[in-house]
């Protein structure tokens, strides 16, 4: 299993658990169809990734001129005259382009799974939200909320309070497995002071940003599985490892810490 943290990794606690069944996602439309705004690059005839209508202008450009940009040189008959780079926007790709234009093929390129269009003209997003309350008296309570966006985006945000005389540590952990086999673990971990205990009785977090790896492996999947968990008594390792564990095996881990 191999497991990347987008984030420091902080020491909490964790554990009430809410395991829904597996969720069907969204359909997608053709795997090369682009979101509106954006059009085939076609560097060659089966170059599909999205770009802007400015830049498959500049493509088709210097497809039109390549030869003239070529000469014989060190890397053959292809090598670029002076001033100019193989624009590399697929391999073997040796048209001469100005360095600017490499950069931003490869731009293109990293971007490319983000601008692949769903099924729907607006995101269809997963959208894991809980009341969090725990048994045997413990006065803590608050909320998880976790969205997930099929351009890679997502948002996770929650609020802990403690209203006893106790001071507690707490973590909440949201982990989305999509059928595809990658997990999307979203962590956090804070002190909740009691009256005993100078301090702020809260933890709120709020965390967004983009997973680049996560439209691709939206994608290619059919359905998800989600696990939540919050505790005042394990450590955040553990609570992970609980999460992980009632959403299945996952062949690639992605975590997020707030």
């Amino acid at each position: 299993m191999k497991r990347t943290a987008l984030g420091l990794a902080t020491t909490a606690i964790a554990g009430l658990a809410v395991l829904p069944a597996a969720v069907a996602l969204p359909a997608s439309a053709a795997d090369d169809t682009c979101v509106q705004g954006y059009v085939w690059r076609e560097a060659r005839p089966s170059d599909h990734v999205c770009v802007t209508p400015t830049v498959r202008t500049q493509t088709a450009q210097d497809n039109s001129v390549k030869a003239s940009h070529w000469t014989n040189g060190a890397y053959g008959p292809h090598t670029c005259i002076q001033g100019y780079v193989w624009r590399e926007a697929f391999s073997g790709d040796d048209v001469c382009v100005t360095p600017a234009v490499r950069s931003q093929a490869r731009a293109d390129n990293a971007a490319a799974a983000s601008r692949l269009a769903s099924s729907s003209s607006l995101p269809s997003p997963i959208a894991v939200n809980r009341n969090v309350t725990f048994s045997g008296g413990v006065p803590v309570g608050g909320w998880t909320s976790l969205t997930l966006y099929d351009n890679g985006t997502y948002q996770w945000s929650g609020h802990m309070h403690d209203s006893g005389a106790t001071s507690y540590n707490v973590s909440g952990v949201c982990v989305v497995r999509l059928s595809s086999g990658s997990a999307f673990v979203f962590e956090t971990s804070g002190r909740l002071h009691g009256t005993f205990e100078s301090g702020s009785r809260d933890h709120n977090w709020s965390k967004s940003g983009t997973i680049s790896s996560l439209p691709t492996a939206w994608r290619a999947s059919s359905s998800y599985t989600a696990s939540c968990k919050n505790n005042v008594t394990l450590n955040l390792a553990g609570t992970v490892d609980a999460a992980l564990e009632a959403v299945g095996y996952a062949s690639t881990v992605i975590a997020i810490v707030a």
